[in-house]
């Protein structure tokens, strides 16, 4: 029997939201796409396949449903997707948020996205829709009754009053479920490539898996016997798809997926295997690590306790195999009214379902008003997604038999309120929602002050790398999360608490423990329900090697914390006032005049809506614990020159906010960092003054004047902008941004602190730059104006349309870069050190400068050839190594030590050289430049060469200077190399003759052939046929070193051979101590080349003459070592050997 995966429409929600991640520059789901073709198949290709073989292309199942063909999966099995069927806002709260609310907000989802995918598609023109519907993929099926019932759920307008969705002004992307992976990633929101994107999307549906009943009531089995005969494996199995949803949501982190857990938990089926569930009974969509899989529950009208909470009869449990926490949260999905379809999709109507899939849209509009109450709340960014689940599992409310997590109802009941309340009342100490990374080895830690009463809540959650599917098993239990971090909190007596773990042994419904880390998911929480007024510090450390070797984790937590407020203050002071007027403050939100003002331990709230702009002045200097400006109006602060002095945190969420003239003063003595959000302030003539603490920029464009004392200032931003920066005290500045630019000045007193790797770049007119902390920032930028160098402190200077001005005697860098219209004066008699590289990029119109004013001095101690153009100098000279040309053209005035060439005639003498091993052929590699007609090669005093690309073998280990020199016409250049020879572990290969077959008689891991002292191009194998005459040799390697063989001589004529005509040939005296003479007397006309070599194959000498006459006498210098040569003489078409002897 063929064995056939079927995919159930679930009814779930998905959703999308904002993450921050400085992602490993892989995109995961590219590679997923790319090992997992399968999944991506064109429809019509995958319909053409199935019927090739008689697989059906729909099932029809009960109640009308239907399931059609997804995929073929790695193993050949057809894959199928169907729905799973089986008042929401009030269960999870999310009317709170609504107009009307408890909470006086307004949020309907209006501006926001949301992507539904679904059976086909829902009906378009449904008049709860508004037109806010659009089918983004063309999709022409049948519309579908269940695609319409979870839009209405997110969306509905309400003209039905009983039917309003959790978001009912947003607009909708409807999928249907083909190839649904791609067409998330293609549409789901991201800040740069799809800024338009749906930020949460919903899935109701999933793969048919175990038992199902078909069209006629029967129970059918979709497993696959051959893994197990029984159940079905995958139930709580992380699969290709699982993955898939992983690196999805990895490569998308501010994408939000919401998944139905399914409705299988109590499928009997017919007695002939096992049944389904009740506990291990989710799909591997649900399985995936950092997606939302969402259960249904009844409805509540009053939640008193987790008692209230009573789960579907049909909704899927956990764990996952490997111990999971799964589903994650629980919704609404037991008789949901909502829109529907009538007369197959004529007319508008309303119906109650059931199941997970009406679950899941609960949730998925609840979050999608969550994002938008922190996007209106933080400048228009949202939360990444691990943020979101994060602020859903801190904030749910309690449900099962004990505290904490179980398999049944995951972390609880939705409570959409109590998240937004999380928003509303975030204030960086007792709640909020950080966004932090971890790096390899790296601890996070916040430590804070409980006030003894207030529970304490935290929870951590983070999008991991994608598991490594194993292969189809039943529940195999190897865990699939890569990146284990582990969060602890501990209280001033030493005692450790620790996050929820549940056991999968115990049951679905066991009581989760407190005693040891959490080893297995990607979401951890830490309760304290009765903690003592003392302090505790919250740790997040991680486990083993981090991939990627980063992870970006979210907190978010909740606690009654003693942080130094005393109270709150809000601006009723309209639309002009004064801060130093009591009149203008309240106690409350748009309360009564509190008659007083804002002082050390008063948390400050600018809260308005559009149009209701605001300006606020200072008479005085004033102090505050916190200033927090809320909504959409416009907030102007004139600080007359005044001061405002904040010891907490300064945010603003608001659109515009302007600052001027005047002072912030930041400065505090707690070790916990507070969080500075500027938004899109702009400042004009402020001083920004951090003298003590530690503070985090998270938002800002551009800063005005900003001085570091003794505080601690981490910029977690991609660059930073100011006016101007000065660091006097033994403050820091570091974080992940790369880059800091400047107008003015930059200033860094030697007890400063500052982050190395990063670029400080100038756009300003006039500037001074003096940097003297004890690191040196990697790159100083001039971009514009004229800016003075008081230090170094920097590695490269990079100039164009600018002049640098050097105001020191003596200055050492690495590099230097000169563009376009750039000039580096070196002031009267300045000295420029470049250590390592210098480029010029600069054109005939808008040249570069280097001058003085009266004798400046560049040294650049690297042996290194240079040709530039449209460089001029002016009272410089230049020393050291490099050779640097300007070009025939170059305005070269009152220096010394440059060249005026043309580039090619620039003789530069260079060589390169590998197997640096005594008894190794150490290949030397040419690498000079120049119009060169000879080398000379010098090894050390032991031999010579004249060849372009010598081999020479050093018989024992040692220091030696290797000498080149080249030279034409015009003169000779030599260059001389240190090299050290190290000793060789390889032994000595001999070279077995066998006629004209020669073999290394040593193995080795590669091979390479000489002849007459130069490499045979592709001998590369054991064994070589000698095709000519000459002296062969043999090298084997390894990893480092090579070993090469005595020559052997291959020739057909033997020494002492017949002269080449009739007169012959002498060469003498034999022996001799310094050189020979080579008399050759024949009617032999034409070129004739006579070549040295000694019996390792290392050549010599080689020369090469024109032979015009009978009688041809050359004289033949000698090596200075002692021994026994062989003298080759090679004619167009033979070649003579005689032995030569130096004594």
């Amino acid at each position: 029997m063929r064995f056939i995966l079927l995919v159930l429409l679930l009814f779930v929600g998905q959703q999308t939201s904002l993450y921050s991640q400085v992602v490993d520059k892989k995109n995961r789901f590219e590679e997923f796409q790319t090992s997992n073709e399968h999944l991506f198949q064109q429809k019509d290709i995958v319909h053409k396949y199935a019927e090739s073989i008689g697989i059906p292309i729909k099932i029809e199942l009960e109640n009308g449903r239907v399931a059609d063909l997804q995929f073929f999966d790695k193993s050949g099995h057809p894959t199928y997707y169907t729905v799973f069927n089986t008042g929401s806002a009030i269960t999870t709260g999310t009317n709170d948020l609504n107009p009307g609310g408890e909470l006086g907000l307004n949020l309907t989802g209006k501006g926001m996205t949301v992507g539904v995918y679904d059976q086909t598609r829902p009906k378009p023109d449904h008049v709860e829709f508004e037109d806010r519907l659009t089918q983004i993929d063309g999709s022409t099926e049948d519309i579908s009754n269940h695609a319409t019932h979870v839009t209405g759920t997110i969306l509905a307008a309400g003209i039905n009053p009983g039917v309003r969705g959790m978001a009912y002004e947003s607009t909708g992307w409807a999928f249907n479920w083909d190839a649904d992976l791609s067409k998330m990633n293609a549409n789901a929101y991201d800040p740069i490539s799809k800024p338009n994107g749906h930020l949460v999307s919903n899935h109701s549906y999933g793969f048919v898996i175990g038992w199902f009943r078909n069209s006629s009531g029967s129970w059918v089995w979709s497993g696959n016997s051959s893994v197990d005969p029984d159940e079905d494996y995958r139930f709580g199995f992380y699969s290709s798809k699982s993955k898939g949803l992983d690196d999805l949501a990895f490569t998308k982190p501010f994408y939000t997926i919401v998944w139905a857990a399914g409705n299988d938990r109590n499928d009997t089926g017919d007695g002939s295997r096992n049944p389904d569930g009740p506990d291990d009974s989710i799909g591997p969509e649900g399985v995936a690590k950092n997606i939302i899989t969402v259960g249904a529950v009844s409805g509540i009208q009053n939640y008193t306790g987790p008692e209230d909470v009573q789960i579907s009869s049909f909704s899927s449990w956990g764990p996952t195999d490997d111990g999971r926490i799964k589903p994650d949260i629980v919704g609404v999905g037991v008789g949901v009214f909502s829109s529907a379809i009538a007369d197959g999709g004529a007319s508008d109507s309303y119906a109650s379902l059931n199941g997970t899939s009406m679950a899941a849209p609960n949730i998925t509009g609840s979050l999608l008003l969550l994002q938008q109450l922190y996007g209106e709340r933080n400048n228009g960014r949202f939360m990444r997604s691990s943020s979101l689940k994060a602020l859903m599992v801190n904030t749910s409310k309690e449900a099962g038999n004990h505290p904490g997590p179980d398999y049944i109802y995951g972390w609880g009941l939705l409570d959409a309120k109590a998240a937004a309340e999380v928003i509303l009342n975030e204030n960086g100490s007792s709640d909020f929602i950080r966004e932090e990374v971890l790096s390899q080895g790296n601890t996070f830690e916040y430590e804070f002050l409980s006030d003894g009463v207030t529970p304490i809540r935290s929870t951590i959650a983070w999008i991991d790398p994608s598991g490594n599917p194993v292969g189809p098993s039943l529940d195999p239990t190897d865990l699939m999360l890569i990146n284990d971090l582990d969060m602890r909190i501990i209280d001033e007596e030493g005692n450790t608490y620790f996050p929820w773990t549940l056991n999968p042994e115990n049951g679905p419904s066991a009581r989760g423990m407190q005693d040891k880390d959490n080893f297995r998911d990607n979401i951890e929480q830490i309760w304290v329900p009765n903690p003592k007024a003392q302090r505790y510090r919250l740790i997040v450390s991680h486990k083993g090697e981090l991939a990627g070797g980063e992870q970006n984790f979210s907190l978010v937590f909740t606690a009654g914390t003693i942080d130094g407020a005393e109270e709150t203050l809000y601006w009723i002071g309209g639309a002009e006032g004064s801060w130093n007027d009591g009149n203008n403050w309240s106690l409350t939100a748009q309360g009564s005049p509190a008659g007083k003002i804002p002082s050390n331990g008063t948390r400050v709230v600018f809260e308005g809506t559009e149009g209701g702009n605001t300006a606020v002045n200072l008479s005085a200097s004033v102090n505050a614990f916190s200033v927090n400006l809320f909504g959409d109006q416009v907030v102007t602060f004139d600080l007359g020159g005044n001061n405002i002095n904040v010891t907490n945190g300064f945010r603003v969420s608001n659109q515009i906010t302007e600052i001027r003239n005047g002072t912030l003063t930041f400065e505090n003595e707690l070790s916990n960092s507070q969080i500075i959000e500027f938004g899109q302030t702009a400042f004009e003539n402020v001083r920004l003054n951090f003298n003590t603490g530690n503070w985090r920029l998270i938002a800002a464009e551009k800063l005005g004047d900003v001085r570091i004392d003794e505080a601690n200032l981490e910029v977690a931003l991609e660059s930073l902008e100011v006016n101007l920066l000065e660091m006097v005290g033994a403050g820091s500045i570091d974080g992940s941004f790369t880059s800091i630019t400047f107008e003015e000045d930059f200033i860094a007193e030697p007890q400063a602190n500052i982050k190395s790797d990063i670029k400080v770049i100038f756009t300003g007119e006039n500037g001074l730059f003096n940097q003297l902390a004890s690191e040196n920032i990697t790159e100083l930028e001039v971009q514009s104006g004229e800016l003075t160098l008081l230090s170094a402190g920097v590695d490269k200077i990079t100039a164009s349309n600018s002049t640098v001005l050097l105001d020191r005697e003596v200055l050492t860098i690495s590099e230097l870069d000169l563009g376009e219209a750039s000039t580096f004066d070196l002031g009267p008699s300045g000295q420029l050190t470049i250590l390592d590289n210098i480029s010029v990029d600069a054109t005939s119109d808008l040249g570069s400068k280097i001058q003085a004013g009266n004798e400046g001095k560049i040294i650049h101690n690297v042996y290194r050839k240079y040709c530039f153009e449209n460089l001029s100098l002016e009272n410089v000279d230049l020393e050291g190594d490099a050779i640097i040309n300007l070009g025939l053209d170059a305005e070269i005035t009152n220096s010394e030590g440059w060249i005026a060439q043309n580039c090619e005639d620039v003789l530069f003498a260079d060589f390169s050289f590998q197997y640096p091993c005594a008894g190794a052929a150490v290949t030397f590699e040419n690498l000079s430049e120049g119009a060169i007609s000879n080398y000379r090669w010098d090894f050390g005093g032991l031999g010579e060469s004249e060849l372009e690309n010598p081999i020479f073998v050093f018989d024992s280990p040692g220091s030696y200077v290797v000498q080149l020199t080249i030279s034409n016409s015009s003169g000779d250049v030599n260059y001389e190399l240190p090299i050290e020879i190290s000793s060789n572990d390889l032994t000595k290969p001999t070279v077995v003759v066998n006629g004209s077959n020669l073999t290394s008689q040593q193995p080795g891991s590669s091979y390479q052939w000489y002849l007459n002292g130069e490499l045979i191009p592709g001998a590369t194998n054991r064994s070589l046929s000698a095709e000519s005459d000459g002296s062969y040799q043999v090298a084997i390697f390894n990893d480092i070193c090579n070993r090469v063989s005595d020559p052997v001589v291959i020739s057909s004529i033997p020494d002492q051979e017949q002269d080449l005509a009739r007169f012959g040939i002498f060469v003498g005296p034999i022996p001799s101590e310094d050189k020979v003479t080579v008399y050759v007397s024949n009617t032999y006309r034409g070129p004739l080349t006579l070549s040295l070599v000694d019996m390792a194959g290392r050549e010599y000498r080689r020369t090469e003459v024109g032979k015009n006459t009978d009688e041809l006498e050359i004289e033949m210098n000698l090596p200075g070592r002692q021994g026994l040569y062989l003298l080759k003489i090679n004619t167009n078409n033979l070649t003579l050997h005689k032995k030569v002897i130096k004594q």
